[in-house]
This record gives C-alpha cells, sequence and structure tokens, in this order.
C-alpha cells in the first residue's frame, strides 16, 4: 500500500507539472518578461538533482519550474500551507512544508523521497527573500544536505527578479528577469569534497547585486507605483531618525517631516538636494539597523521600560501547516526581555499575551510585512493594521535583542 502511495503521488506531482506548463508559459512571457541561459544543463540531466537558486521575489520557483522539464519539489515556508485551498494546490505540485529557522527531520524525509522519485528537489540558500536586491547569507545546512544526498547541483542565478517584485511591494513591476543555469558540482565530484568546500563552492556562484547588474542593463521599469509599500523595508528616515513615519505614494516615499525619495524608472532611489543619501538601498537599510539597536540601547540606560511599539496589531496563532487564527487585538510592545501584546496590566491569556524573548525562536518576516516567530511549540504572527507597518523593524529588534552585544547592555 505505502509503495502504491509512492506511485500514485509521483504521478499527480506529474501531472501538476505538465498542465502548469501552458498557465506559466503566458506569465513567463507577456508579465514577467523572463529569458532564460545556458538551458542545455537542465535538460541533460538524467537522474535526480538539486535546485538551488538565489530567492529574489515569490515568483522565484514558477519561474525556475517553468524552464525545468521535471517537476521540481520546492522547499517552502509552512507559512505557504496555511491557506487551505492554497494548501492541497502545493502539495500536487510536491512543494515540501518548512518551519523557519529550525532543523527539520520531516523535510528532510521529504526531501529523499522527490529524489527517490528521479525528480528534482528546489531549495533557496538563502532561507528567505532579499530585502535590497543583494544574495544573503548562505544557510550553513544546505551544505551539509548536499553531501548527504550526493546528486548534482544546479545553480539557477535570478537577475532582475528583485526589480521586478521587490520583497516590500505587494504588485509586480514589469521589467526584465534573466536566468542563468550552471552546474556547480556533479555526483561523482561531490564525493571528494568536504562539506567547508561545497559551502564555498555555493557562495561563489551566488554572488549577486540587483543594483550593479541594473546600472549595466539600465532595464525600465514599466509601472507608476515603483516605491509601492518601500517602507516595510525602508522604515527609518534619515532626516528626521523617526521610525515608522514614511509613507509610500506612487513612486516616491515621503516622511511627515517633508524629506521625500523617489524611485527613478530603471529602480534606483533620487535623494533630496542637501538631504541624507545613500550609495544603495543596501546602505540605507544597514543604517537604519544601526540606528533602531542604538536607540534602544540608549532607552535601555536611560530606564524606558518599551523599546518599540504599533498600535493596532492583530496576535495570530496556529500549528504546523494550519490556518492562523486571531488571538486578540491590540498594542504590541517589546521590553529587553519579552514581546507583550494586548492591554498593559491586563489579565494573562485574555487581554494580554506575553512572550519571553529567551523562548522565542524563528523570528522572522513572512512576505511583506508580516513578523513571525516560535513560541512553545506554536507559531505566532503579527497582523500589521496597515500596509504601511512594517514588521521588518521587529525582527530586526527582536534578533538583536538575542545577540550578545544587546544582551550585554542589561
Amino acid at each position: 500500500m505505502r509503495k502504491l502511495g509512492f506511485i500514485n503521488y509521483r504521478a499527480v506531482v506529474q501531472l501538476t507539472n505538465i498542465i502548469s506548463k501552458p498557465i506559466l508559459a503566458f506569465l513567463m512571457v507577456f508579465r514577467l518578461n523572463v529569458r532564460y541561459r545556458n538551458l542545455r544543463v537542465v535538460y541533460r540531466m538524467r537522474g535526480p538533482f538539486l535546485v538551488l537558486p538565489n530567492h529574489t521575489n515569490q515568483w522565484d520557483p514558477f519561474i525556475i519550474s517553468f524552464a525545468v522539464p521535471r517537476p521540481i519539489h520546492w522547499v517552502a515556508s509552512d507559512g505557504a500551507f496555511r491557506d487551505s485551498s492554497l494548501k492541497w494546490l502545493l502539495r500536487a505540485g510536491g512543494t515540501i512544508p518548512k518551519i523557519k529557522g529550525q532543523s527539520d527531520m520531516v523535510t528532510l524525509q521529504e526531501v529523499k523521497r522527490a529524489i527517490a522519485m528521479g525528480h528534482a528537489a528546489g531549495i533557496f540558500p538563502e532561507g528567505e527573500q532579499s530585502w535590497d536586491g543583494r544574495v544573503r547569507e548562505l544557510i550553513p545546512a544546505t551544505a551539509k544536505l548536499i553531501r548527504f544526498l550526493k546528486v548534482p547541483v544546479v545553480v539557477p542565478l535570478i537577475r532582475g527578479g528583485f526589480l521586478t517584485k521587490p520583497r516590500w511591494a505587494w504588485g509586480v513591476r514589469r521589467c526584465r528577469i534573466e536566468v542563468d543555469f550552471k552546474l556547480i558540482i556533479d555526483a561523482d565530484e561531490i564525493r571528494t569534497m568536504k562539506t567547508s568546500e561545497i559551502a564555498e563552492r555555493m557562495r561563489s556562484n551566488l554572488i549577486h547585486d540587483e543594483y550593479r547588474w541594473q546600472r549595466e542593463r539600465m532595464a525600465p521599469i514599466h509601472s507608476r507605483k515603483r516605491a509601492e509599500h518601500m517602507e516595510a523595508a525602508h522604515f527609518f528616515c534619515p532626516a528626521c531618525e523617526e521610525i515608522g513615519g514614511l509613507i509610500s505614494s506612487g513612486s516616491d516615499l515621503i516622511c511627515r517631516c517633508g524629506y521625500r525619495v523617489h524611485v527613478n524608472r530603471c529602480g534606483f532611489l533620487e535623494y533630496p538636494k542637501g538631504g541624507p543619501s545613500f550609495a544603495s538601498p543596501a546602505e540605507w537599510i544597514e543604517r537604519q539597523n544601526e540606528f533602531l539597536l542604538g536607540r534602544m540601547k540608549t532607552r535601555m540606560e536611560a530606564g524606558d521600560a518599551v523599546l518599540l511599539r504599533d498600535k493596532g496589531v492583530t496576535l495570530m496563532r496556529a500549528e504546523r501547516a494550519m490556518p492562523m487564527r486571531a488571538v486578540l487585538s491590540g498594542e504590541a510592545r517589546l521590553y529587553k526581555d519579552r514581546i507583550e501584546v494586548g492591554e498593559p496590566g491586563g489579565k494573562i491569556g485574555k487581554y494580554l499575551f506575553t512572550f519571553l524573548l529567551s523562548e522565542i525562536n524563528a523570528v522572522n518576516t513572512f512576505k511583506q510585512q508580516k513578523f513571525e516567530f516560535r513560541f512553545r511549540g506554536s507559531q505566532y504572527r503579527f497582523a500589521m493594521p496597515s500596509r504601511h507597518v512594517s514588521g521588518c523593524k521587529w525582527e530586526t529588534a527582536c534578533k538583536g535583542l538575542q545577540g550578545l552585544e544587546l544582551q550585554s547592555w542589561s
């Protein structure tokens, strides 16, 4: 019976892969303007293999799956499975759920099953999408997985994906996407490589900076909303140093103090004359993160209890891959040792939820702005009151407090 289930599942995944191709063809050509290079790399594959792309936007799995003949079983955040209607479609396509920030034996077994089917397994070694167009630090466990599976490794390097749909944007802006396939390790070579050598091979083949690439291409972005919800990532105004005061409108990001940044037709930031400016979006994000952590340190030294707060937050909870359910709504507050949501001094469990930072893990931002973490076996999420409120600042602050540097302040 188990063997029959394996065969049926394989057939369903293969059928879903075939049916999806015509639908994806329209998306790739007319909506995303994708161009592929070195496709012979995947067309010559005869057995299972690993696909390890950089992660530029939420359409990356579809962009790559369209070009690869055999099904790819993508490892995706279990948050994507919380919509019951989408869950069955993802399962039919062979998608594998993974809890962010944690080792997961169930996920490993699913990857092994995909390889046993003769299919490909797709993993984003960064773990999440980029906020600034640069490839993030790779997860070390990926190199160990490659050495364990001993199958060829293909890297499709995606260029232009971030400019087409930045992580902070809800809508797609037609630009230009290039995908360059490269076989970086074959099966025989893996047997003689150390884990550190595999990790270095991955790293050297996944180097990409979207804005450097764009300076050479200057591909126009066809959209009148090029700054749409940019404040989800850029929550700090460098002029007045306010956190959360920036609001996007069309192709502009505007602060209450009057500071205005324009996103031009090629996606580059144009700053006001005489005002603060940055060499790249990455530099802005690095500066704002340093400022946020520095301000928290100052507040802690001054004896201020609340380090960060947002009103109108809805706290949601779920178990693994199950739908999120609202628990309560109220003000979210960050202290040096805990997060509170609800009425200050309220009854815990009904009007107030408290989460000790020492027991929180898997801190991340889901999609554009949903702040998530795990606490005592459950998954929690902050649903923000509007799209203008950044969840990324909560991730930055919590990770900072959990780090050794900030813990030494208390």
